[in-house]
């Protein structure tokens, strides 16, 4: 046999997969695919032998009629019958009862370089009858630690978040310095402190995801639930960054002290929030709870449970465009003055820029591309943090947040004991 791909079917039941390690019990139709698998290899080099991938396959079968298929994956995406699957699979491995008892495989195969960067898929089928059978099974690239457990697309994620950890680690004391500075001369005000907490959460998801990664790369497995809290931290990050956007397009603190309760244009507000923050919930849930996801650290997935999120994203992000840029032509009461305009017109294109990215490249990318492009959301969403404390900058701070509430803290008499 010169090469092999995977192992066993899937079903609705107890599955488990990683790109690396399958795990689970298969039992439903005629055919089930177990994964799909993408194998790299490194180029050749003259004098030294090619290595192979490898495969190692553990399967339980309690009937007879079973067979491994390894297939093309369009194969298994155009959802032919059975009879042709098996026709036109590259391997097929049968896995006979012998006896009355549970008849359990361990196979070790070999992938051949001829297999490099195609989409292969595995498939336990069992024609004209259900599938029932346990399994586990390893993917391993050649190559070295970083690239064994890691498919095509999934290539350099490792060493790309790598990169973003050290440079987050970089910045960390700069936002640490800004958010003491103003602590103590006590200047915080409520979106300040939000988006100083949004900065805290989104260093915190890529460290989180990058030691997940790292688990990853040495057992195929890495650590769901610390995926899980990253994408769940992404969830609050980006929900508490948006508000600090909200709150900028519409000139809180910037050229009015609030945004008068009960008046249209905050019931407007509070909808699009809801929304954005109840869409984005129910996709990292999806994405949380779904055992087979793809390896991102953002609690989006390619399918129905994300698309309501993108749509509402991008409609936040026109919406504060055109918020901000109004009130930057139009003004509240009085004119504004012109350094507020352009203040207001930055944060518009801002908001802009950083909500509607995230669905243009979920759009333009493909499942195989998506966290390639990926690293580019993170870039700019470093770029958005990176904009924000330059306009939250000590210095900058009072003329950036010039429109502050009458609190008795920030009374101008409350030093004397005068409160009224």
């Amino acid at each position: 046999m010169r090469w092999f791909l995977c192992l066993l079917a899937c079903d609705n039941c107890c599955v488990r997969t990683w790109a690396k390690m399958v795990m689970g019990i298969a039992n439903g139709q005629d055919y089930r695919l177990v994964s799909t698998f993408c194998f790299t290899f490194p180029d050749p080099v003259p004098g030294m032998p090619v290595t192979n991938g490898h495969i190692h396959s553990q399967t339980i079968v309690s009937s007879s009629g079973h067979k491994f298929l390894v297939v093309n994956r369009t194969e298994v995406e155009r959802g032919i019958p059975c009879e042709d699957l098996v026709r036109r699979a590259k391997v097929i491995e049968p896995l006979t009862e012998r006896s009355k008892e549970v008849i359990a495989y361990d196979l070790t195969l070999n992938v051949e370089a001829s297999m490099n960067r195609q989409n292969v898929a595995a498939v336990i089928a069992r024609c004209g009858q259900t599938v029932s059978a346990e399994y586990i099974v390893e993917f391993t690239n050649p190559g070295g630690w970083t690239e064994q457990q890691f498919a095509c697309a999934d290539q350099g994620l490792f060493q790309s978040y790598l990169w973003l950890a050290l440079v987050i680690c970089c910045c960390a004391p700069v936002f640490y310095f800004a958010f003491r500075v103003l602590q103590r001369r006590q200047a915080h005000n409520d979106v300040s402190a939000i988006f100083f907490a949004s900065a805290a959460f989104f260093a915190t998801r890529v460290v989180f995801f990058l030691i997940h990664l790292l688990v990853y790369a040495r057992n195929g497995m890495g650590l769901g639930m610390l995926l899980f809290l990253a994408q769940f931290l992404d969830f609050i990050s980006t929900t508490l960054a948006a508000v600090v956007l909200m709150a900028l397009v519409h000139g809180v603190y910037v050229t009015r002290p609030a945004i008068p309760v009960g008046s249209e244009e905050r019931d407007t507000l509070i909808r699009v929030m809801g929304g954005f923050t109840v869409t984005y919930l129910i996709s990292t849930l999806a994405c949380g709870f779904r055992l087979d996801s793809d390896l991102t650290p953002f609690g989006l997935l390619r399918g129905m449970a994300s698309t309501p999120y993108l749509l509402v994203r991008f409609a936040t992000g026109v919406f504060c465009f055109k918020k901000g840029m109004s009130l930057a032509s139009d003004g509240i009461g009085d004119a504004l003055q012109a350094e507020k305009k352009h203040l207001v017109t930055r944060f518009s294109f801002l908001s802009m820029v950083w909500l509607g990215s995230m669905p243009v490249i979920m759009v333009m990318s493909n499942e195989d591309t998506w966290r390639d492009n990926m690293i580019w959301m993170e870039w700019i969403s470093i770029g958005s943090y990176g904009t924000l404390l330059y306009f939250l900058w000590p210095s900058r701070f009072g003329t950036t947040f010039s429109c502050i509430k009458p609190t008795e803290r920030a009374h101008p008499y409350a030093e004397f004991g005068l409160s009224d």
